[in-house]
């Protein structure tokens, strides 16, 4: 089977330097291909340059990736690593970084979220097709592409869409399945030889007959994913039952970042390996059943183009390389070691090694501040009242500024790092998102006990006296 790795740079996208050094890394693991999942940082052009990494001078909401040179240098550094790539273009769902601007506002599926584009508006076949065209284009040798797909949240909402699906025999699902033709007719009038992928947790609820009504079978290759760990991985037998009879290859997706949650720091590579272990078994069940053509590792960086930063890809190379090592050596036995990449192969360690040190030093931070000195001896009740015990300040006052002093000083060390692997909004918003709240808690909660230690001494609350009314007396 293929071991593909797949590159999410809607979030935090990698500068080039540093994905040569990836591509060299995972090659050396067993890994045989690339997804490219550019969404904004692809350099479209023409009518389509405001979507893309062109529409500005520092493009791609600020951090300047890609260029049309730099797309066919990651072509070319891929191809000196013999790892194939695929790009993938959503084709459907997930089209915020499209939707969102006023020239394709229009196309929505639901007027209040971007999320969806409208399949039955003529104009929504042009633009995907446009975007499709452009990305074919920039890779001429290409074996496959993926067409995305998944996660269609609003479907049969606006009025042209309402009215196509009560006069279709297939009901809503018709919708998405005649876009998801018209898209792949298209690429195989350009490119015959293309073989499309896209993902598959849209066809899973829709019966066999109307899968092959479509032709789905002889248009696309479906990537099943699941990125559940071991204890709790299940898919449906009547799921591979239908697949069995309309889909001859199929392919699967597991997950070594960004599937335990959408805002976490560091990839525990043993929460991962579990996910491998659960398709590993899988494959198993249904080996003499389906021609199972490769397994794509996912590697989220964002939900949605709006969703906040998963875990950075350096933090997460050992996870990776655990992953694809269970996953080819197929050998459950084996401990999960987290720290196992040696220097040399583990491109951006320095920064990851100083995000494990923030992951520590935060849950000091926040035991402090959520802790029970602060809670006891500087509460909001004793601020406003002016109720407050100079020693106990003082001691408050002391360990804020021990810890401010502590977060600002890794700060100082991780913004440098950021800024080798990723653009500059990218590295800013992962310092503003994570590391910047803790400081401004920290500040807060030090300019509040310094002002009171000042104060000197306590004084009596600013209390008024409240009448108890007679009937809340207890009575005797």
């Amino acid at each position: 089977m293929d071991g593909i790795v797949h590159f999410d740079l809607k979030g935090a996208p990698l500068k080039i330097d540093y994905l040569a050094s990836v591509f060299k890394s995972i090659k050396s693991w067993g890994a045989t291909g690339i997804l490219l999942e550019w969404e904004d940082t692809f350099p479209y052009d023409s009518n389509l340059k405001d979507i893309g990494s062109q529409r500005s001078s520092s493009g791609c909401g600020g951090d300047g990736l890609y260029s049309v040179d730099d797309v066919q240098t990651i072509f070319r550094l891929a191809k000196e690593n013999s790892l194939e790539v695929i790009q993938l273009i959503q084709t459907i769902g997930h089209l915020e970084f499209v939707l969102k601007h006023p020239a394709h506002s229009k196309l929505r599926e639901a007027p209040h979220s971007p999320a969806v584009l409208c399949p039955t508006k003529p104009e929504s076949l042009e633009l995907v097709t446009t975007m499709l065209q452009q990305v074919i284009d920039a890779q001429p040798d290409a074996k496959y592409i993926h067409i995305g797909a998944d996660e269609v949240w609003h479907s049969g909402v606006c009025d042209e869409c309402k009215s196509t699906a009560a006069s279709s025999e297939h009901g809503t699902v018709s919708l998405y399945l005649q876009h998801i033709q018209n898209v792949t007719l298209f690429i195989k009038e350009k490119r015959p030889d293309l073989i499309v992928l896209m993902w598959e947790d849209m066809l899973r609820s829709i019966k066999y007959e109307v899968l092959k009504a479509y032709n789905l079978g002889d248009l696309v290759q479906p990537v099943v994913w699941h990125y559940n760990q071991g204890h709790c991985f299940e898919l449906t037998p009547n799921m591979w039952e239908t697949y069995r009879h309309v889909f001859s290859k199929v392919w699967i997706a597991s997950a070594f970042k960004g599937a335990n949650g959408g805002s976490q720091v560091v990839s525990p590579s043993e929460r991962y390996v579990s996910n491998q272990n659960g398709w590993l078994r899988e494959i198993e069940k249904y080996a003499f059943r389906f021609d199972f053509v490769g397994i794509i590792l996912t590697g989220w960086s964002r939900y949605d183009h709006y969703s906040t930063l998963c875990e950075l890809l350096p933090v997460s190379l050992p996870s990776l390389k655990c992953c694809l090592n269970c996953f080819f050596k197929r050998d459950s036995t084996q401990p999960v070691v987290e720290d196992l990449i040696p220097e040399a192969q583990w491109p951006g360690g320095e920064l990851a090694r100083w995000v494990h040190c923030f992951v520590v030093l935060k849950e000091r931070c926040f035991n402090f501040i959520h802790g029970d000195q602060v809670a006891t001896w500087l509460n909001r009740w004793q601020i406003d009242n002016e109720f407050t015990n100079p020693l106990q300040v003082q001691n408050i006052m002391q360990f804020s500024k021990h810890l401010l002093s502590d977060m600002l000083e890794l700060e100082e060390l991780i913004r440098p790092l950021l800024h080798q692997i990723t653009g500059r909004r990218s590295a800013e918003e992962w310092l503003g998102t994570f590391l910047r709240p803790v400081v401004q808690q920290l500040t807060d909660i030090n300019a509040t006990a310094v002002t009171r230690f000042n104060a000197g001494a306590s004084v009596q609350p600013k209390c008024t006296h409240i009448e108890i009314d007679s009937e809340m007396k207890p009575t005797e």
